[in-house]
């Protein structure tokens, strides 16, 4: 749900921080935000020297790459579409799994990543967006945002399954922040900001980064990077909802098929769907 909202707050944050800033000050925002909260909380944070190469990654890929080029997205391709694009995460975690961990992928996991990949192509090549050097450049920092968010999501997993859920959100941001502040000499701030700029800033900080990436962290270590990331399905659903109402943004029938045939595949691939329940039973059966 946060993640969802998130977007028209993120508009917002962008149109006086720029979307270099935008990500970097949201990163330093959310870290004050949960350091004030853990003072309140009585949370005992424990951060060992040992564990910052996992948070210098975790913001390099959940961050730098994730939120970086989101943003990015969102600047070229609006909210609509770069929410769409998102539901793309756990296609490319179901890949890196396959290659990292070795995961065997059964003949309808398969299906769903050519069903989910093929809405990509859909949206890509029917899109009612003029086919320029925005929107492909824009599709280009949405690639690289669904594939960092995959490869953090499953390097938390296996890599830094012992750090607690706070100080890898804590973490993350430290060094995700640190990693695109220095591109804000490219990318300045777009104008002064206001009390009012600020509290969207801290607003998206507080929901969509810091309490949203504590759950995130507990969910993969729980349940693994592929499955926490289906709490990205909601995020089309809110944010296209939101883009309409708020933004006056037209969703076409386009970008609907799209959009259906991405969650269709993800759902396959993550063995959601009645059918594959039954296949996995009738296979265990036999």
């Amino acid at each position: 749900m946060f993640w969802g909202l998130s977007f028209v707050w993120l508009t917002k944050v962008v149109e006086t921080f720029g979307w270099v800033g935008g990500v970097s000050f949201r990163a330093f925002a959310a870290v004050l935000v949960l350091l004030v909260l853990a003072k309140v909380m009585r949370v005992a944070l424990n951060y060992q020297p040992t564990d910052t190469k996992h948070y210098a990654i975790l913001g390099a890929t959940s961050v730098a790459m994730n939120l970086g080029g989101m943003t990015f997205a969102l600047s070229k391709l609006g909210t609509a579409l770069t929410a769409i694009l998102v539901t793309t995460i756990p296609l490319y975690s179901a890949l890196i799994e396959r290659v990292w961990g070795k995961e065997k992928h059964t003949p309808l996991m398969i299906l769903g990543l050519w069903i989910g990949f093929g809405g990509v192509v859909i949206l890509i090549g029917l899109s009612s967006q003029e086919m320029n050097k925005d929107f492909l450049l824009g599709f280009l920092g949405s690639t690289i945002a669904s594939f960092g968010f995959a490869l953090g999501g499953n390097y938390s997993k296996v890599k830094a399954e012992h750090i607690g859920a706070w100080e890898q959100t804590i973490g993350t941001f430290t060094f995700g922040g640190l990693y695109l502040l220095p591109f804000m000499f490219l990318v300045p701030i777009v104008k002064t900001p206001t009390l009012s700029a600020f509290g969207w800033l801290f607003l998206l900080a507080a929901t969509a980064s810091s309490l949203a990436y504590i759950l995130y962290f507990r969910l993969v270590a729980e349940i693994g990077a592929t499955k926490a990331l289906t709490t990205e399905f909601m995020v089309p659903v809110v944010a296209v909802i939101v883009g309409a109402v708020f933004l006056g943004e037209r969703v076409t029938v386009t970008d609907l098929i799209g959009a259906a045939a991405i969650l269709l595949g993800s759902a396959l691939v993550l063995g959601l769907l009645p059918l594959q329940s039954k296949t996995n039973k009738s296979s265990a059966t036999n």
